[in-house]
């Protein structure tokens, strides 16, 4: 993400950012795991009827997201923030399955 105006040297400047982060995934319906609050998932269904967690990671203003259809999750948090070079990366099609 790309960081407009930054705050260095408070010492709620991360937690302000993280908030803001937390407040968009909430948005999204994903909820932080209750192990490791830079995870969090969200219940969905495949086309086919297969059911599985999507995820997003996040590490300080990375956010990698694990899903069937990861660009809409994506969207949602280009929505909130601007992304370097307005880019989302797409998984390479042999990963895909």
């Amino acid at each position: 993400m790309l960081v407009v105006r930054a705050l260095y040297g408070l010492k709620s400047s991360g937690a302000a950012f993280r908030a803001l982060l937390a407040e968009t995934l909430y948005n999204l319906n994903y909820r932080p795991t209750k192990a490791d609050l830079n995870v969090w998932l969200r219940p969905v269904v495949k086309p086919d009827g297969f059911e599985y967690y999507e995820l997003v990671l996040c590490y300080g203003d990375d956010v990698l997201c694990m899903s069937h259809n990861a660009m809409k999750t994506m969207k949602g948090v280009q929505r909130s923030f601007k992304l370097k070079d307005d880019k989302i990366e797409e998984p390479d099609t042999c990963c895909q399955r």
